[in-house]
């Protein structure tokens, strides 16, 4: 018993020590923690607002497009008048408390893959040339990573005089990603009756080019030795094909142009009217930019970007 009492006079202090040393371990923790945690509401905060500046650009990206799309909208007439390439005056609006500002810049749809001269929107003639894609040509290899197409153009000429071909472009959307994923035209031939013919093409025809919306086959002809149509060759179709390394791509938008010596430049398309809408929305310091594609009046988004470089 008197042993064990020396024992324990022998401890005595040795709680003080260890609540010393947790207290300057806590001290030496605290302080950190306390800033890591002040650090961490102060990230939240600026989350959120973030989050609440896309969602307000997005709301504008929305009510562009309404705009656009919608006859009754307050500037359905305004962004439909605007000239190709021509950018809107912006647009205010509140959302959540937000103040957001959005402008619009509607672009031709294949301006930018042909030269001006060769080009004129709103053209007629529309039903003088026919574009199929048969469904049953289309070949899907998943093992070794490409789809197939199978295309037929067809022109069908009835009217006076005669028209010389000089161009003919065929255009895909969406864009196949990597341009290296597309492949062609190949395989392209007249048919065995009717005035195609590829004997006279342009060093460099066909030409594949590509645009934020997708893709366009640019066939050239030199100058005043296209196919000519007259009154006893009314008609003329070519076939080719293209593949595209990505075996799940899908078109969602075709149609094919053409131009005519005669005509000063005609434009003959079968799907007129074709317009992109280039959409810039700001919330606070977010921007939210998106490109849409205009098919005669449903809209498809083509890109959504956040803060574009």
């Amino acid at each position: 018993m008197k042993l064990l009492k020396e024992m324990n006079k022998k401890e005595s202090g040795q709680a003080l020590i260890l609540v010393l040393i947790l207290l300057l371990v806590g001290g030496l923790i605290i302080a950190p923690l306390l800033a890591f945690m002040s650090t961490g509401l102060i990230v939240g905060r600026v989350y959120e607002q973030k989050m609440d500046e896309v969602y307000a650009a997005d709301a504008g990206v929305e009510d562009a497009i309404y705009n656009i799309i919608t006859p009754a909208a307050p500037y359905y007439e305004d962004l439909q008048d605007l000239n190709v390439n021509e950018e809107s005056n912006p647009y205010d609006l509140t959302v959540n408390d937000l103040s957001v500002s959005y402008t619009v810049t509607k672009l031709a749809l294949i301006s930018g893959l042909i030269d001006d001269s060769e080009y004129k929107l709103d053209q007629p003639h529309a039903d003088w040339v026919d574009f199929t894609i048969p469904e049953d040509e289309i070949d899907r290899n998943y093992d070794e990573g490409w789809v197939e197409y199978y295309c037929e153009i067809t022109f069908y000429y009835d009217g006076t005089g005669n028209r010389t071909l000089q161009t003919v472009g065929a255009f895909f959307s969406p864009i196949a990603g990597d341009q290296s994923l597309v492949d062609g035209p190949y395989g392209y031939e007249g048919t065995e009756t009717g005035v195609m013919d590829f004997a006279q093409l342009e060093s460099g025809s066909p030409e594949t080019k590509f645009s934020s919306g997708g893709f366009a086959f640019i066939w050239r002809w030199e100058s005043n030795q296209g196919p000519l149509f007259d009154q006893n060759n009314r008609d003329g179709a070519f076939s080719f094909k293209f593949k595209v390394y990505d075996p799940d791509w899908e078109y969602t938008l075709y149609f094919v142009w053409a131009t005519f010596k005669e005509q000063d430049i005609s434009y003959v398309t079968n799907a007129p009217d074709l317009y992109r809408w280039l959409i810039e929305a700001t919330a606070g310091d977010t921007e939210v930019r998106s490109l849409v594609l205009d098919e005669l009046g449903t809209l498809d988004i083509l890109t959504w970007e956040i803060n574009p470089q």
